[in-house]
Parts: structure tokens; C-alpha cells; sequence
């Protein structure tokens, strides 16, 4: 039975879908402003994960992630420039909609190649704010009709004393609520918590026609907007990071549940931050590491995924170099392993129980991955069990080992100048120079190339 802490009460519990073999999944996709940082992409890989448990255990997934590319948007902290405004200026574009939506694409492209190279499933469909806009009209106005929106000089807000439970999710202590995420405080408000559904605009050259005015629609509305339009309401699973939870998705239940009287979704799972230098990962800050940083560094995107399985989804991460360059040498041991193993085999039922136990447990992919190294060196089972069982493993994992098997049995052709590093470092090892066999194999690794030292010599993986 698959168990998933649930946010919205607070609790890991047994999950059943609405409906039997079908599980619809709605993702908080990315902002296409600027590349993806390696923060936001472990919120992807976990949902990847969620996806994979949700197929090994037999159920078809309907799997909806937007791109948030219009609405008015300030930083993380909620406070600032609107971030596609932002992006135009960064890149001195013109303030037009056309523009807005040339750099939104772009990095919409960026984002899904992010997602092929850490080998995540895409989604059925990747809808785009811009969109939209007739469904976030159609939910306004329906909102408007029950008197639960009004109107203020820059915009139409959301009546949160009209809605009962308002920040029920996670246990959100309402008096503390701020003003709903990324919109910028209005003292004509009723209330403090009460937030933006549309956001006039100051620039005619930049907005989208509606009843109320020229404008923008809320980043709140669109999720509401465009879950139902794909999924229906309520549907099974909604997905986002932590810091979704107190403003943005307490919004979107409170704006969907007045406006159609039914829950928006059953079970509510959320990401924890990936820290680096001791803080939150930010766009705007200093510690801004992308997949493409990491690349430049010598890691594969493989490396960084594996490296993210090792924790729970839930559990804060502090990324450093060291651990990343622990999990690339894991990670290309655990290939080499694999790929002198002979094929043909059958998966071996008491491990594969022993996986199944483990990420049904709140998607445990650590447990997942000591259940696979220790099925490896488990010398009852046959080498071909192995890699069957192994390969079964990664349905879940992802890491694309039948690939990566594959290239590593074929014969490496080398450079002159690696092999002579190579036998460089096997002579520094003969001598017992350590420190310099070191410094080679770092230098391979700069290179593109893991050392492994088996009993037959070193065996060198491209990474």
C-alpha cells in the first residue's frame, strides 16, 4: 500500500485515488524568467518520483505541470519587480507582450531540456499562462458573482473573511498570513490576508483585455484556472515546494473550493529547499547554481540526480561539492558494477518487495537506493539476477542504467593523452603515491572520465 505524507492534514496515510487505476497529478511548474537552478529542479525530480511509484504500482498518471509566463510576479521574498518585466529589462527587450513571450519560450525550451537530461518523464501537457487568460475570467468572474471578489484601484481581490478555513493547509496560522505570494500590498484591502486575482496594468503595452480593465491575472488564479480546465476538480495529487504551502497553495484552495464547492485536490505533497552556503536557493542570489553550472564542473545531470535520491523528498538538503562528487563516484561504480554483469537473469522477488516496501513508504528513494547496493553485493544471488533486479529498481530511480550499461561495455577509445594519465596514475599507486594518484584521478574526472579499480586494473567510465 502506498503511503504519502499528506500536507493538508498533516499526516502520512494510505493513499486511494478518485478513481481505481487512474491518479491524476498537478504540478507547480517553473516561471519562465531565467533558468532553472538546481533547487527548484529537485521539486521535478521528486515529482518524477511520484510519478514512477505511482506507475510501479500499477496506475495510469495524468500528469499536468504549467509554465507560469504572464501574471503579475515579484521575487520569492514577495517583494520587488515583476519577474517578467525583470527578465525584459535583463535582456533589454522591449515591454511588449509579444517580448515577454519570445523569453518566456526560451526558457521554457531551457527548462524541459533540464528535464530530458535528468532523465524526468514529461508531463501530458505543459500549459502556458498566457494561455489562459479567457479561464482565469470565466473563475473571476464566477468568484465576482458569489461576492467573494471586489475591486480596488489596481485590481480584483479575493475576499479571504468570506472564505472559512482560509490557510487550513499545513496548519497556517491566518493572523501571520501576509499578503498573498508575489502580489505587492494594497491598503484598500478588507483584509490583510486577501490576495490578487487581477492585477491592473500601468503599461498599455503590456496587459490583456477583461472586463475590469487592461491587466494581468494573478499567479494564483492560473494554477486554479488551468487544473480544472485538464483535470477536473477535485483531482487526486497537487505538488509544490515548501515554500507553495503558506500563500500560493492555501490561494488556490480557497479561491477553487468558493468558486465550484468541492475539494481542489485529496493530497497535497510538498518539496523541501535544496541549501546552499547556509541559505535558501534564490534566483535573485548569489548561491544561483544551474544544471548547466554543474555540467561546466565535469558532473553529468545523472550524478546530481542520484545524488538527490539519497535523501527523502521532504528532508532539507545542504548541496556541496564533496557530496556531489561522493554520489558521481557512487554513482559510476554502481554502472561499472553492473555492466560485467551478464544479462538474462529474473529480477529477484525478496528484493524487489524490499524496494517496493521502501518507496511506497513516502517515496523513500534512500532506502530505495541501501535496498540496491546491498541486492549488488549480495553474493546468494546471481550476477544475472542482479542486473534484472537492478534494472527493475530503476523504473522507479531513473537513472538510466540500461543506457549507461550499454555504453560502458563498449570498448572505450581512449586519447593518447588519457591513457597516459592512466598509466601515469597506475604507476603513482604502484609507488605508493597516493596524493598524486589522487590529483589524476581528479584530473580524469575534469576530463569526463570516473576511475574504478577492480581486481583486473583500473576500468575507466566516460561520465
Amino acid at each position: 500500500m502506498l503511503k504519502l505524507y499528506n500536507t493538508l492534514r498533516r499526516n502520512i496515510e494510505d493513499f486511494k485515488s478518485i478513481k481505481d487505476g487512474e491518479v491524476k497529478v498537478y504540478n507547480c511548474g517553473p516561471t519562465a524568467y531565467n533558468y532553472a537552478h538546481i533547487g527548484n529542479l529537485r521539486a521535478y525530480i521528486f515529482t518524477d518520483i511520484l510519478r514512477r511509484v505511482l506507475e510501479w504500482n500499477g496506475y495510469n498518471v495524468d500528469q499536468v505541470m504549467n509554465v507560469t509566463d504572464v501574471g503579475h510576479l515579484t521575487s520569492d521574498d514577495d517583494e520587488g519587480e515583476d519577474k517578467m518585466v525583470k527578465a525584459l529589462r535583463r535582456e533589454d527587450k522591449p515591454f511588449t507582450l509579444r517580448a515577454m513571450y519570445e523569453v518566456a519560450t526560451f526558457y521554457s525550451e531551457a527548462f524541459v531540456s533540464d528535464l530530458r537530461a535528468l532523465n524526468i518523464k514529461l508531463p501530458r501537457v505543459m500549459p502556458r499562462a498566457s494561455d489562459h487568460i479567457k479561464e482565469d475570467v470565466e473563475l473571476i468572474s464566477r468568484l465576482e458573482k458569489k461576492g467573494i471578489a471586489y475591486k480596488t484601484s489596481d485590481g480584483i481581490y479575493f475576499d479571504t473573511g468570506k472564505f472559512e478555513g482560509y490557510g487550513k493547509l499545513g496548519g497556517v496560522n491566518r493572523a501571520e498570513l501576509r499578503e498573498g505570494a508575489r502580489v505587492l500590498a494594497n491598503a484598500e484591502k478588507i483584509n490583510a490576508a486577501d490576495f490578487n486575482l487581477w492585477k491592473f496594468s500601468s503599461d498599455p503595452n503590456l496587459g490583456f483585455d477583461s472586463p475590469w480593465g487592461k491587466g494581468f491575472p494573478g499567479w494564483h488564479i492560473e494554477c486554479s484556472a488551468m487544473s480544472r480546465k485538464y483535470l477536473g476538480q477535485p483531482f487526486d495529487i497537487h505538488t509544490g515546494g515548501v515554500d507553495h504551502i503558506g500563500t500560493h497553495h492555501n490561494n488556490e484552495i480557497a479561491q477553487s473550493e468558493a468558486a465550484y464547492g468541492s475539494p481542489l485536490a485529496n493530497y497535497w505533497l510538498h518539496n523541501e529547499h535544496l541549501n546552499v552556503l547556509g541559505g535558501k536557493m534564490a534566483k535573485s542570489g548569489e548561491n544561483f547554481l544551474t544544471l548547466r553550472t554543474l555540467i561546466e564542473e565535469g558532473f553529468s545531470p545523472l550524478t546530481y540526480r542520484y545524488y538527490l535520491l539519497g535523501a527523502n523528498y521532504r528532508t532539507p538538503m545542504e548541496f556541496s561539492w564533496d557530496a556531489l562528487k561522493a554520489s558521481e563516484s557512487a554513482y559510476a561504480k554502481l554502472v561499472s558494477i553492473l555492466s560485467e554483469l551478464r544479462s538474462g537473469g529474473k529480477s529477484d522477488p525478496e528484493y524487489i518487495t524490499q524496494f517496493g516496501e521502501a518507496v511506497n513508504n513516502n517515496l523513500d528513494t534512500a532506502r530505495g537506493l541501501a535496498i540496491l547496493w546491498e541486492m549488488v553485493r549480495d553474493r546468494k544471488i546471481a550476477n544475472s539476477n542482479k542486473l534484472a533486479t537492478a534494472l527493475k529498481f530503476d523504473e522507479v530511480l531513473g537513472l538510466d542504467l540500461n543506457n549507461r550499461i550499454a555504453l560502458a561495455r563498449e570498448p572505450l577509445a581512449l586519447p593518447d593523452d588519457v591513457s597516459k594519465m592512466l598509466s601515469e596514475r597506475e604507476n603513482a599507486r604502484k609507488d605508493g603515491d597516493w596524493r598524486r594518484s589522487d590529483a589524476i584521478r581528479e584530473n580524469l574526472r575534469q576530463l569526463g572520465y570516473d576511475v574504478s579499480d577492480t581486481d583486473a586494473g583500473p576500468k575507466l567510465t566516460k561520465i
